[in-house]
């Protein structure tokens, strides 16, 4: 039996009635329902209120029509059993559904509060450190490197997985440990010798080319409104293959629509994501937390309360509302009136092509100078410019907007099969370099001190430089 869930993305979502029950429709689960995958973005595109719990769906969806595509290909399914690729197909399923299910409230701008030695810890305890210590993945500094290098929603999402989900997995055949294996990007099956299809499946949930990046970047550009990506999604899951040396990769298949891909994905990430209200709203939450967390003896978002399935955005956002009426600082009732107002400073900047032509610095190289001494000196500089403007010094922000999975550079190592050998999509000629790519730095004021701002900035850099 399955039940059908209807996406705004993907149409028809299938899932076995079993998972239903024993995943999805469970209180951690649903949780998700109440996390925005944007945070604070929708303050800027106010479409931008969908959640972790619909982007779960779409990740479990396309990870199950990618392996079922690649289980049609005669080269994928040579020398393995079927009771395996079922095993692996079962495992990627519970991967993919549950990949996010550790993400606290407000998303990555709330992660920054959970205790990830903490949560190591608590791994350990749950057996996961020895699942990849048997096997011989190294360990650094005691810490398996997979468990080392994972964000703190990865952990989060781990210990879920193996403490409130553990029964419910290994009842369909699955091993939990492997599960969370997959989450960080390994798989315990490949590193033990077994077949190379198990390492398929983990990077088809953590890579270049992962499904969880294809959903979410589908997504955000459909929930947005932006319209800034035209992709082909059947053709680029048909066009997914294996080799048990190169790995997971794209066929010829998608030479028609991975230019759009890769130019929909650093567009919509340098025209929302990183759009200057966007990082603004989200840096403003961000603040937010800091200063409750600053003021507060509990901590606003700790890993017991996203297990317990009641922390989510809501939660934290009526903590905001309730602490606001008794504030711990003018700071955070400022902070909170500009959020509950949408009452946003000014940029002194909105683009790299704004950025160029106001800052004292000529050529590419100028300007990368003038931003690393800007965000080397971000804490004094805010200091010193609120003295000159007469402000507080928390209405002065030097920000750096962030690229966090794909930077160009990466970009560029997507794999594309064609004739027995792999390539990246650079030596394919598909990708160049472009100065408006790379992420600058932010400089936000009150409203009517832009211009000065901008001035006293030159006049320092000129001195110092």
């Amino acid at each position: 039996m399955t039940r059908q869930f209807k996406d705004p993305v993907h149409g028809y979502v299938d899932l076995d009635e079993r998972i239903v029950e024993r995943v999805v429709d469970t209180a951690p689960f649903q949780r998700l329902r109440r996390v925005r995958q944007l945070s604070a973005t929708h303050l800027v595109y106010p479409g931008a209120t969908h959640t972790r719990f619909e982007h779960s769906l779409g990740v479990y969806h396309l990870g199950q029509r990618v392996f079922e595509n690649l289980r049609t290909q005669s080269y994928f399914t040579d020398g393995i059993g079927t009771d395996e690729l079922d095993t692996i197909e079962r495992t990627l399923a519970f991967a993919c559904l549950l990949h996010d299910v550790g993400h606290p409230p407000l998303s990555h701008l709330g992660e920054r509060h959970l205790d990830a030695a903490a949560l190591r810890e608590r791994l350990d305890g749950l057996g996961l450190h020895r699942a990849f210590e048997q096997v011989g993945v190294p360990s650094v500094d005691g810490l398996p490197v997979p468990v080392r290098r994972a964000n703190p929603h990865e952990l989060l999402g781990c210990v879920t997985v193996l403490d409130v989900y553990g029964d419910a997995i290994e009842a369909f055949g699955v091993d939990p440990h492997e599960v969370c294996a997959y989450v960080l990007g390994w798989s315990l099956r490949y590193e033990a010798g077994d077949h190379w299809q198990h390492g398929v499946a983990a990077e088809l949930l953590h890579s270049p080319i992962d499904v969880d990046r294809l959903d979410y970047i589908i997504r955000d550009d459909d929930m947005t409104g932006a319209d800034v990506l035209s992709v082909d999604t059947e053709r680029m899951v048909a066009a997914y293959t294996a080799h048990p040396d190169a790995g997971l990769a794209l066929s010829e298949k998608a030479l028609s629509t991975i230019g759009n891909y890769l130019e929909g994905r650093i567009s919509l990430y340098m025209w929302v994501t990183q759009h200057h209200k966007s990082v603004y709203a989200n840096v403003l939450v961000r603040r937010l937390l800091d200063e409750l967390a600053a003021h507060c003896e509990d901590s606003p978002i700790t890993a017991d309360a996203v297990l317990d399935g009641d922390l989510d955005d809501h939660a934290v956002l009526d903590r905001f509302r309730r602490t606001a009426r008794d504030p711990p600082s003018e700071a955070f009732a400022d902070l909170y009136e500009r959020y509950r107002t949408r009452r946003f400073a000014e940029s002194c900047w909105k683009h790299r092509l704004g950025y160029a032509d106001v800052v004292a610095a000529e050529g590419e190289a100028a300007v990368d100078d003038y931003t690393r001494w800007l965000l080397a000196n971000d804490e004094f500089l805010e200091r010193a410019l609120a003295r000159e403007l007469d402000v507080p010094v928390h209405e002065v922000w030097i920000e750096r907007s962030y690229v966090p999975e794909y930077e160009p550079a990466e970009l560029k190592d997507i794999p594309l099969a064609h004739n027995g050998r792999t390539q990246s999509v650079g030596e394919y000629g598909l990708y160049g370099d472009r100065a408006f790519d790379r992420s600058i730095p932010f400089v936000y004021v009150p409203k009517g001190h832009v211009d000065r701002t901008v001035e006293l900035l030159n006049e320092r850099y000129r001195d110092e430089w």
